[in-house]
C-alpha cells in the first residue's frame, strides 16, 4: 500500500533557518569522493618517456571513450554512470598536458546534475587520468507525474536546501542491498506544474518540501538501517502548520501497512529540525521514539513529547 498525501495546506515560502545542532549533521553527510578512472585506448600516445611524469604526459592524448567509476557506490544509480560515460565519450579525447582543457573537462563534469563537486584531474602513468568526483547523496524522492525522482540535500550552514536529481523510477527508490534494502521516503507538497516548474538539476524552492527534506536528513542521521527497513514506504508531509490536536507543528510521516493490516501507520512528528522553536523536543529524541514504535508496532504514534503517545 502506498501512503496517500492529505490535501496540502498553503505552501510555506519562508526561509528555513537551520539550527546550530543540525548544521554538523548536514556537513557530516557529504558523500565520499568517488574516483573516476579514464584509461587510454593505447593508440593515442604521441610521445612518452619514463624520466618524469611531466615529460611522460607531454603530447599524450587520453581517450575519454573508455572510462569507469573506480568504486561503484550503492547510492550511484546506473543511469548516472551511463550518463557520465556517454558524456565523456562525446568529448572524445583530451591532451594530458593541456591544463586548460583538463580544467574545462572537470568544469563540464561538475555541471552534470548528480555531481556535487569535481576535484583536479591527475595524470596516471602511463595511460590515463584520475578525476575525483563527489556525487549528490539521495536521501528522499518526490513524485512528478507518474514517476519518482530522487532528491539530495545541498550542504549549507544556514538554510535547508535541496536539489532535484535524475533517476526516474516507477516506485520510490530502494537503496542498499539484499535484506538491508530500504525505500527512500517520498516528500509531500512537490508541485511540478506551471511555467516555473523545477527541472532535473534545479534547486528546490517549496518551503514545505524543504522542511520534509530536512526531516528526511534527520532520519538518515538518527535512524538505523534495520529501522528504515521496518518503516517500509513512507511519505513525509510537512504541508500543515498545525497538528491534529491544534498545536503548532503539523509534520507527519505516513507509513504503509504491515502484515495483514491494510491500513497505514501515522507518526506525528512536529516541526522539522530547521523550523524547531523553543521547547521543541530534540530531533534525536523523536527518532528514538520512532525506533521504539517500529519495534513494538503501532497504528499511530505521537513523538513530539518526552513520552510517546500511542493511538488506535
Amino acid at each position: 500500500m502506498e501512503p496517500q498525501a492529505y490535501a496540502p495546506a498553503p505552501v510555506r515560502q519562508a526561509a528555513l533557518a537551520r539550527t546550530a545542532a543540525s548544521r554538523a549533521g548536514v556537513l557530516g553527510s557529504i558523500p565520499v569522493w568517488v574516483p573516476l578512472v579514464i584509461v587510454l585506448a593505447g593508440v593515442g600516445w604521441v610521445w612518452r618517456t619514463s624520466e618524469s611524469e611531466a615529460r611522460s604526459r607531454a603530447g599524450a592524448w587520453v581517450d575519454l571513450t573508455r572510462s569507469a567509476l573506480f568504486r561503484e557506490c550503492p547510492d550511484v544509480f546506473p543511469q548516472w554512470s551511463d550518463t557520465l560515460r556517454q558524456f565523456l565519450a562525446e568529448e572524445g579525447r583530451v591532451r594530458a598536458d593541456d591544463r586548460s582543457a583538463l580544467e574545462s573537462l572537470c568544469s563540464k563534469i561538475e555541471q552534470l546534475p548528480f555531481v556535487e563537486k569535481v576535484g583536479s584531474a591527475r595524470f596516471i602513468r602511463p595511460d590515463g587520468l584520475d578525476i575525483p568526483l563527489r556525487l549528490h547523496q539521495p536521501i528522499a524522492c518526490v513524485r512528478w507525474s507518474s514517476k519518482y525522482y530522487p532528491v539530495a540535500m545541498i550542504p549549507d550552514d544556514k538554510d535547508a536546501r535541496g536539489v532535484l536529481l535524475p533517476g526516474a523510477a516507477d516506485v520510490p527508490h530502494r537503496m542498499g542491498s539484499a535484506e538491508e534494502a530500504y525505500f527512500l521516503p517520498v516528500l509531500a507538497g512537490f508541485d511540478a506544474g506551471g511555467i516555473h516548474a523545477p527541472q532535473v538539476g534545479d534547486e528546490l524552492k517549496n518551503g514545505s518540501v524543504l522542511a520534509a527534506l530536512d526531516i528526511a536528513r534527520s532520519l538518515v542521521e538518527h535512524l538505523g538501517t534495520a529501522d528504515r527497513v521496518r518503516m517500509g514506504r513512507a511519505l513525509i508531509d510537512a504541508t500543515r502548520e498545525v497538528a491534529f490536536d491544534g498545536l503548532p507543528g503539523g509534520a507527519r510521516l505516513e507509513l504503509e501497512g504491515v502484515g495483514s493490516e491494510s491500513h497505514g501507520r501515522v507518526i506525528h512528528f512536529g516541526d522539522a529540525p530547521c523550523e524547531a522553536g523553543p521547547g521543541e523536543l530534540p530531533v534525536e529524541a523523536k527518532w528514538g521514539h520512532v525506533s521504539e514504535a517500529l519495534e513494538r508496532g503501532f497504528d499511530a504514534v505521537d513523538v513530539r513529547f518526552d513520552e510517546a503517545e500511542y493511538y488506535r
